[in-house]
């Protein structure tokens, strides 16, 4: 039997699940059409390196280890190729929306009201908002495209705050341990997790401060607030209650979120010892192997170039990364503005304030920590604001945009200031520009970037996204596996010796420089299964007794390699590797001696490639 009633509290159900299956949609289709950027070509390299035998520790250099297990898992199954590297987070990725269920208000049959927080939780509305950013925001559909480490942090930070708020709201312990799940699940993925712990302590000392700092602000509409003391009285003992009712669910969800960050941080194969086989054939101690996954690996980063310090420019960083923050989520931005503001006058979220301060601590914080101002950062600026941004852009569609604008105390003294009607004038007019740029700026964005193949100019891609098609080259090492693979000529891809990338490098090992100089070839190399060799300079070239069919050379170094292999048949082409032109890479191809790896090539163009353990 129909009941409407029912039908009613189904609805958002509905709606979410229809924008995750948008939002796997975006993330899937055409996936691995786009060339490898230079960060991906370095992660699954040493990815398909772990499969084949190398074994796998952690390393600061690829980030967590959680991309790269699950991506070889993938690569064992169905082949190292772009779409399959890129597969796992894109999965991530388009599952996000699902989130938005977690926020949602409870019913009244959640708990006790005096276990709980109800007002924690968001309206429908406001819940089918939130999938609606988490499926389109542009930023967050292209890096769930890219096979980085930033989204599954981002997602798992999320759901792991939306059981947060889940137990709160409802006050059931099991939602405590859910969290420590997802937790668990955020810190294999990168190295800033710490940051987002940091920001979690903070976010938290705000929501308990809050409610007094609130009731100084002279604007408030609503003249019954207590005074700020009995505010922060009250506050303290709520939270006091929360923490009586939650923590004794928080040593199981600790416990909980040990197993994933085991899994995925202790060592395998012959990469460290005690190693996670070890240990599940019983020739290894599971508390040596805890220590190594926890002790050791903090130990690991705490050595790494990520600790080290910035000397760089905090105006420029911060520019760039607030930058990118506009031009690939300002829908979010526009959103979480209008809901603090809004909340500053009439509190009715007390989520809102607390997540905007960690929006902000994020927006100052981040350009002096990360070594770049790379666009991915921006993915850590906008998750806090995702749920204010929800409540945002309901209110805006409700027509309440007009309480956004703050106009001065409550008794009317700002309505005696002269000019006040055109103030809050022209404050309408720029909220609605704002509205409509950011109605407008969604679907655009999302063409130039994740939709239609990349512009030499694209938006969100840094600069070494290779903006040339390299699928030919891709095509030509894959050829050329069977009949010598390829060489790599002159001092930019110097390396000791041809076995020494078997691993990310320790510390100490300085090879890197020019190892990173031969990518993304270098994948190619590896997807292929092509040897690899090296010559300095022409005289070395020249003396080889065979030179292998595909020579790559830096432009700088082409015209000595272009006197040896010109006369010997070889066809010379440029790439560039950088979005403005910063990179590039010359290819010497003898097409006379491909023809018998072409036999060699499956129907649909990718290479056949056996998984081979050393």
């Amino acid at each position: 039997m129909f009941r409407p009633a029912r039908w009613a509290r189904r609805r958002p159900v509905v709606a979410v699940l229809a924008l995750t299956a948008l939002a796997l949609l975006l993330r899937l289709v055409a996936l691995g059409d786009r060339t490898v950027h230079w960060d991906e070509a370095r992660v699954a390299y040493w990815t398909l390196r772990y499969v084949r035998g190398a074994g796998f520790a952690y390393r600061p250099i690829i980030h967590g280890p959680f991309v790269p297990i699950v991506a070889g898992a993938l690569f064992e199954r169905l082949g190292p190729t772009a779409f399959v590297a890129r597969l796992p987070v894109a999965v991530i990725g388009g599952l996000a929306p699902l989130s938005a269920l977690l926020f949602r208000r409870p019913g009244e049959s959640a708990g006790p009201a005096t276990d709980r927080l109800p007002r924690l939780g968001l309206s429908d509305a406001e819940t089918v908002a939130l999938a609606a950013l988490l499926a389109g925001t542009p930023t967050l559909v292209y890096y769930s495209r890219f096979m980085r480490s930033d989204v599954p942090l981002a997602v798992f930070a999320l759901f792991a705050l939306g059981c947060t708020v889940r137990a709160l709201a409802t006050g059931r312990r099991r939602h405590v341990v859910a969290a420590g799940l997802f937790a668990g699940l955020a810190v294999p993925t990168k190295e800033n997790v710490v940051l987002y712990a940091a920001c979690a302590v903070g976010t938290a000392a705000v929501a308990v401060g809050w409610p007094a700092v609130g009731s100084l602000l002279p604007w408030r509409e609503s003249a019954a607030d207590p005074p700020p003391e009995t505010a922060l009285r009250d506050s303290l003992v709520r939270a006091r209650a929360v923490a009586a009712r939650h923590l004794p669910a928080v040593p199981l969800a600790l416990l909980v979120a040990l197993v994933p960050i085991v899994f995925f941080l202790a060592p395998r194969g012959p990469a460290g010892d005690p190693s996670l086989g070890a240990a599940l054939a019983g020739d290894a101690g599971w508390l040596g192997l805890i220590e190594r996954a926890t002790l050791g690996t903090w130990e690991t980063f705490r050595s790494s170039l990520w600790t080290g310090s910035r000397s760089h420019s905090y105006p420029e960083y911060a520019g760039k990364l607030w930058g990118y923050l506009l031009v690939g989520a300002l829908p979010v931005a526009v959103g979480a503005g209008a809901a603090f503001v809004r909340e500053l006058r009439s509190p009715s979220r007390p989520i809102v304030v607390p997540l905007v301060a960690w929006g902000v601590a994020s927006m100052l914080g981040y350009p002096l920590a990360t070594d770049i101002p790379a666009p991915w950062i921006s993915i850590h600026l906008l998750m806090p604001l995702l749920v204010p941004a929800a409540v945002g852009w309901v209110a805006l569609a409700r027509g309440r945009a007009w309480e956004f604008t703050v106009d001065g105390p409550a008794d009317g003294a700002a309505d005696r200031l002269p000019d006040a009607d055109a103030r809050k004038r022209y404050a309408r007019y720029a909220l609605a520009a704002l509205v409509v740029l950011s109605a407008v700026q969604v679907p655009l964005v999302l063409a130039a970037t994740s939709i239609t193949p990349p512009l030499y100019v694209n938006v969100l891609a840094q600069s070494a996204q290779p903006p040339d098609d390299l699928s030919p080259v891709q095509a030509t090492v894959a050829d050329a596996a069977d009949d010598g693979g390829v060489l790599f000529y002159g001092e930019e891809y110097y390396l000791p010796n041809e076995s020494v990338d078997r691993t990310p490098p320790a510390d100490g090992e300085n090879w890197l420089g020019w190892w990173l100089n031969r990518l993304p070839m270098a994948w190619y190399a590896e997807q292929a299964d092509a040897p690899t060799a090296y010559a300095r300079g022409a005289d070395a070239l020249s003396e080889r007794a065979s030179i292998p069919p595909v020579v790559f050379a830096d432009p700088s170094e082409a015209d000595s390699a272009a006197a040896v292999l010109t006369d010997r048949g070889y066809q010379r082409t440029r790439y560039d590797l950088g979005l403005y032109h910063e990179q590039a890479v010359v290819t010497f191809v003898d097409e006379s001696r491909l023809d018998r790896g072409r036999t060699n090539r499956s129907a649909h163009g990718w290479p056949i490639v056996g998984v081979r353990r050393a």
